[in-house]
């Protein structure tokens, strides 16, 4: 099948809400096993940037047609959106891009109308493609435009970081995340696994902060083909990510509370900090993440990880209080410190989600906290940027915990000092470090 045909069905697919785009991808790999490496990368480009560049295509879109946007359907919409994508984003040559986007529309039997339309929009914006502006009287919507956000996200970190930040930080989000892996140093070091990986025709580095992560370039073929990955020798995590499990300092023969655990990164990477010595309980409740949490420890050959599926609330107050010696709240957020890695978030990301995440969050902690021992560590994460869900949920906490305390990461991690703030929080900023977003606050009770 034509590769431009399999994504205009993605992208039906996606507007249609059936799932994320990186599951719909790898199903639809999984279907078309005789797909190149060529088109699959190929596909993944015209997918993910048709996505990436959304309000920005229909702002087009609407600036070349005098139909009102709501009677141009989904599905021509969508056909439009991926050949705009082409003219304006991709090296591919003008007349290809119009002409294999009205294939695409022959080939699924729209009405000749619609091809002409389609056609006729598509050379018009090749025509005045160099002429195409976005509004500069009004500075939240130019940017929104310019670099496909959406305003309102825009209109916050212009308040909070000010106007280069944001450019920065929208530019940043608009480039292809780069795939990184973590070592799992129970079976192998980094040195090898970099070394194997080198022999299998795989271009890596070694990343600048995390101590077992590498950089993976060029790869000869999917990373779930690449040696080692079957029987657990990595898994793929964002750098910033595995700098927060070593945060946490878990020492070997510890009792660790994992308390969102997700599908495990997190997880087992503390296993790994501990050398498979001591318990790590691993909360949580959707029962998918759970399976591939348990699939990570058995290909890992991790031996002190607990899953256990269920509600937080009912999981936790299961344990005696006073009984961990850490706990791990890698709290669900917003997400807007790695909208570079998850390229629809930003648009179904709404603003009054932050505050209701936030009542959750501190709920989270006001939950887990009782359940620390004395002179034990409670680190609370986010993958995020908001204030309310970072600094503002710590406040909150100590205000009504004074038997806790904030300790300095400055002081107790100097490798990572460049991202600690005055206070002692861990703050990495995309526009500032080149890396995603992460916040990290290590409260010790007293």
């Amino acid at each position: 099948m034509k590769t431009r045909v399999l994504v205009y069905t993605l992208l039906n697919r996606w507007t249609k809400g059936e799932d994320y785009p990186e599951a719909l991808l790898q199903a639809t790999f999984a279907r078309y096993p005789s797909l190149s490496r060529l088109d699959k990368a190929f596909i993944t480009e015209l997918f993910y940037g048709t996505i990436r560049w959304l309000n920005q295509l229909d702002y087009i879109i609407d600036s070349f047609t005098q139909i009102r946007p709501q009677k141009i359907e989904a599905k021509v919409r969508n056909l439009l959106r991926l050949g705009i994508y082409q003219i304006l984003h991709l090296e591919v040559p003008d007349g290809i891009a119009v002409y294999e986007t009205v294939e695409v529309a022959k080939e699924k039997r729209f009405p000749p109308w619609i091809i002409k339309f389609i056609n006729a929009l598509l050379r018009a914006v090749v025509r005045q493609k160099e002429a195409i502006c976005f509004p500069e009287d009004d500075l939240v919507r130019f940017i929104a435009l310019k670099y496909a956000h959406p305003e309102w996200l825009v209109r916050r970190w212009l308040k909070e970081f000010g106007e280069e930040a944001t450019i920065n930080l929208c530019a940043f989000n608009n480039t292809p995340p780069p795939l990184i892996i973590r070592t799992n140093t129970l079976k192998i070091t980094r040195a090898e696994l970099k070394q194997k990986l080198e022999k299998a025709g795989v271009e890596v580095e070694v990343t600048k902060f995390s101590p077992e992560g590498l950089y993976l370039k060029r790869l000869p073929c999917s990373l779930y083909e690449l040696p080692g990955f079957k029987n657990g020798l990595f898994l793929p995590q964002v750098e910033m990510s595995q700098i927060i499990s070593h945060l946490s300092s878990p020492k070997p023969h510890e009792t660790i509370l994992d308390a969102c655990a997700g599908v495990g990164g997190k997880t087992t990477h503390l296993a790994q900090l501990m050398r498979n010595q001591g318990q790590i309980f691993a909360v949580e409740p959707n029962k998918k993440r759970i399976k591939r949490l348990q699939n990570h420890i058995k290909k890992m050959d991790i031996a002190i990880v607990y899953p256990r599926a269920g509600r937080k609330e009912e999981v936790i107050t299961a344990f005696p209080k006073c009984y961990f010696d850490r706990i791990l709240i890698d709290a669900p957020c917003s997400g807007l410190g790695v909208l570079r890695q998850n390229i629809d978030l930003k648009w179904q990301r709404q603003e009054k989600e932050i505050q209701e995440l936030a009542c959750l969050q501190i709920s989270l902690l006001n939950t887990v906290a009782p359940y620390v021992k004395k002179k034990g560590i409670l680190l609370y994460a986010t993958c995020t940027l908001t204030s309310e869900e970072n600094q503002e949920v710590i406040k909150r906490f100590l205000d009504t915990h004074p038997h806790f305390m904030l300790e300095d990461l400055k002081h107790r991690f100097p490798q990572y000092a460049s991202f600690c703030t005055q206070a002692g929080y861990f703050q990495s900023l995309p526009f500032k470090h080149q890396l995603e977003g992460f916040f990290a606050a290590c409260l010790r009770r007293l």
